[in-house]
């Protein structure tokens, strides 16, 4: 069964328009959508690190940027993967951020020690450890007022539950005559407006919209898919800890904290 989180190759005949309305698309939508819908989301607090797209945000929290979602490599099935980790504060004052396993369904020491703390009095330590969700997808950065020098450029970009929504009410929009779109199409699909407010805290999306379909600029369409990078290799193996690596490092934390 396919799993988001992981990417799997697929035959040629598979990549075959789906009709979704009057409209033909370019991937098995009805397949997206249920897999979607069947994700647990939580609010992402992962940093950004070189090649992701960070929006600029005043000191009170606000920020836009127009971006555009690009469609996967040739080889890719989906246009985003789904990761999970983890990253919290000890007692001690030292981090644990790593990646979590579970993105590849795999075992996880830290989920295994908070389904213990779940069941307790420590429900809230539980919640500070817990995995965080995020997507990350290929995007072009076609307006940021206050980065200029981004513009024109691919990046990878990770988003949470509500952008992941917006996504999806444009595949299946919940207003009945609404034409359905593709969003991550060069050529159908549609440029989205990032408008960031805060609110308790945290930036909230709520406003984004998307604009008419448009197709990228053909002068430039190919350099910009040319621009993008392999969704497949983020959730590689490779890049994660083994059990006993992670095991080890989250056993060090907490004998620190301990000992503290």
């Amino acid at each position: 069964m396919f799993f988001l989180g992981i990417y799997q190759r697929r035959p040629l005949i598979c990549r075959m328009r789906t009709v979704v309305g009057h409209k033909q698309m370019k991937y098995d939508l009805e397949k997206l959508r249920s897999k979607v819908t069947a994700l647990a989301a939580t609010k992402t607090v992962v940093k950004d690190s070189e090649g992701y797209y960070q929006p600029f945000t005043y000191n009170n929290g606000s920020g836009s940027a127009v971006l555009r979602f690009l469609p996967p490599l040739d080889d890719e099935e989906f246009p985003f993967v789904q990761v999970y980790n983890h990253a919290f504060q000890a007692q001690s004052s030292k981090w644990f951020i790593d990646l979590c396993p579970t993105t590849l369904t795999q075992p996880c020491p830290v989920c295994e020690a908070n389904s213990a703390l779940w069941n307790g009095p420590d429900k809230d330590l539980a919640s500070l450890r817990k995995r965080k969700m995020y997507y990350i997808s290929n995007v072009l950065v076609v307006r940021d007022p206050k980065q200029p020098e981004n513009e024109g450029k691919v990046f990878l970009y990770k988003y949470g539950a509500k952008i992941m929504g917006k996504l999806m009410d444009a595949i299946t929009p919940p207003f009945p005559g609404a034409d359905p779109i593709d969003p991550f199409d060069a050529e159908e699909g549609a440029n989205v407006r990032l408008r960031i407010v805060s609110k308790g805290g945290f930036p909230d999306y709520d406003m984004s919209t998307f604009d008419a379909p448009s197709p990228i600029d053909p002068d430039t369409v190919d350099s910009v898919l040319n621009q993008r990078r392999s969704l497949v290799a983020i959730i590689d193996p490779s890049q994660f800890k083994t059990y006993a690596e992670l095991k080890r490092k989250f056993d060090q934390i907490l004998g620190a904290a301990t000992a503290a």
